[in-house]
């Protein structure tokens, strides 16, 4: 779709054009986080509910909405209620026949932290100023997460968030920081403090930002030079003693490692 369809810029005026544009990108942007407010366990959405979770006026939703259904993307479930349309299917079977993707390649590495940590094994990806997991391997005794598959969340909160926010571009980070108005500033200290971490050890961990209780660790994947996603571990703080968190956090480092020589080996063979 055009982001002429979505945005809400005025009609043009000499010497605005970039103001217009930077409205179509946010517009877009905005269209986008609508789509991803969707997931397995809330498939079907109220205007309201949408409006309240993404802070958007309610007729900017209703707005969209009827740019989506108009493309075919979205359908009306009942009176008031929408859902994602049959297309993503297509969509998500294009994702999967492109070969060796780094949710392939990671499976096993997930599944073989989790065996050995005994925990929640996640993989997260940044998509624009969200974290998402695209894959999720459960412990043996599970533990409910926030980070459930295909769930955009904020960047700043979260280690495997944390991991990718520190791993982006200074001037991208600046913006997304300058963004989020509602961050204090002694976490935007230690976001800034993230990036020198993760720069010299490549991971970090977390305890309680997403889901009260719960301990986290991640470190970074990457694609040669370039990080591409995070693998984490998340369980209850109240089982995992300091020796049991080092130990995990090891095997997040290690997991890391294996799942980036993957994607080179990938690259080589290509």
């Amino acid at each position: 779709m055009s982001e002429e369809a979505v945005a809400d810029a005025s009609p043009a005026v000499p010497g605005q054009g970039r103001s217009s544009r930077r409205s179509g990108a946010e517009s877009s942007r905005k269209v986008l986080h609508l789509l991803l407010a969707f997931s397995p366990q809330r498939h079907t959405r109220s205007a309201a509910e949408l409006a309240a979770e993404l802070d958007m006026p309610i007729s900017s939703v209703y707005r969209y909405l009827s740019v989506l259904r108009e493309e075919g993307l979205v359908e009306e479930a009942r009176p008031g209620e929408y859902r994602l349309s049959w297309r993503f299917v297509s969509l998500a079977g294009a994702a999967r026949e492109a070969g060796d993707s780094l949710e392939v390649l990671a499976q096993p590495v997930l599944r073989a932290v989790a065996e050995a940590g005994g925990e929640t094994t996640l993989l997260i990806k940044r998509v624009g100023w969200s974290a998402i997991c695209v894959d999720r391997v459960e412990s043996s005794h599970p533990v409910r997460l926030q980070f459930d598959k295909g769930q955009p969340m904020i960047l700043h909160q979260g280690s495997a968030s944390r991991v990718l926010l520190a791993s982006m571009k200074a001037a991208e980070r600046e913006r997304y920081l300058a963004a989020m108005t509602q961050i204090a500033q002694p976490e935007r200290e230690q976001i800034r403090a993230d990036v020198d971490t993760v720069a010299r050890l490549g991971w970090l961990e977390s305890f309680g930002e997403v889901d009260e209780g719960i301990w986290g660790a991640s470190a970074v994947i990457r694609d040669g030079a370039e990080v591409v996603g995070a693998l984490g571990v998340a369980g209850p703080l109240f089982r995992l003693q300091h020796a049991d968190r080092a130990r995990i956090i090891d095997l997040v480092v290690s997991g890391a490692a294996d799942i980036s020589k993957l994607l080179v080996d990938r690259a080589h063979r290509g």
